[in-house]
């Protein structure tokens, strides 16, 4: 039986919250019933947020490249029927593979794929005609758009520290005592800078439209810091100042 620990709980229950009290609502707002849905969670961590999603309804399924985060799906999932798989997106065998759902989420998953053309296009391959495809990330233009708050180094955590002039090409390596797979990251998201406009134009280049949009000065994602979200409103609709200030924005896309 895998072990949990007091901070993969932790986690569990912030996804799970985060999906509950703010997902499933938008998702209502936009017409989406998850009753009776099928459900696709591509990079699904720990399960928390597809658990929230079952308890409201839907039949749920989920697959993440880290084979220990999934075991700790399996144990954290207690007696609902959600099938759990360990997959990788940029394989052939990647799992579920000819099956089609109502809805297919990534939570804060595709800023960080490569080849985000050819993975856009995969995931229309799990939509039903009809389906959805909800995406949630941080503009990298914003505060912690580089996700530098995993970093030790109390300067690289600050805010925009990731868009100071070769900060992650120069700056970044040379930090001493830092994770390298944080670092490596870190200079990925630096990489491919996945921005709403950069998003939006991967979105229609691949055959997609946008129903529903809603970004955050203060993202859901931070309620694990006591925060409350705080929706954007018309600031969300400024070009460039709206990469900047968002902190988190929410997509719900359609085969166009």
């Amino acid at each position: 039986m895998t072990e949990i620990s007091e901070h993969t709980r932790t986690y569990w229950e912030y996804e799970y919250q985060v999906s509950s009290r703010f997902m499933a609502s938008l998702l209502r707002q936009w017409g989406v019933a998850l009753a009776g849905a099928t459900v696709l969670d591509v990079g699904c961590a720990e399960g928390g947020g597809l658990c929230a999603l079952h308890d409201a309804g839907a039949q749920c399924a989920g697959f993440d490249i880290d084979e220990l985060r999934v075991d700790a799906a399996h144990a954290l999932q207690g007696d609902r029927a959600i099938d759990f798989r360990t997959g990788n997106m940029y394989t052939d065998g990647t799992p579920f593979t000819g099956k089609q759902f109502d809805l297919v989420v990534l939570h804060d998953v595709f800023e960080h794929l490569d080849q985000k053309q050819a993975m856009m296009a995969k995931l229309g391959t799990y939509m039903k005609p009809d389906g959805r495809l909800l995406i949630t990330f941080p503009p990298y233009y914003s505060a912690y758009g580089a996700h530098q708050q995993h970093l030790r180094a109390p300067l690289a955590r600050l805010p925009f520290a990731h868009l100071l002039p070769f900060g992650i090409s120069a700056i970044l390596p040379r930090l001493r005592n830092e994770s390298p797979a944080i670092v490596t990251e870190v200079q990925k998201l630096g990489r491919l800078k996945m921005g709403m406009r950069k998003f939006e134009a991967i979105a229609s280049a691949g055959g997609m439209r946008v129903v529903g949009k809603k970004a955050y000065l203060i993202s859901p994602n931070h309620i694990r810091f006591g925060l409350r979200p705080l929706p954007a409103g018309p600031v969300a609709h400024l070009p460039f100042v709206a990469e900047l200030v968002c902190s988190g924005v929410v997509y719900l896309l359609a085969k166009a």
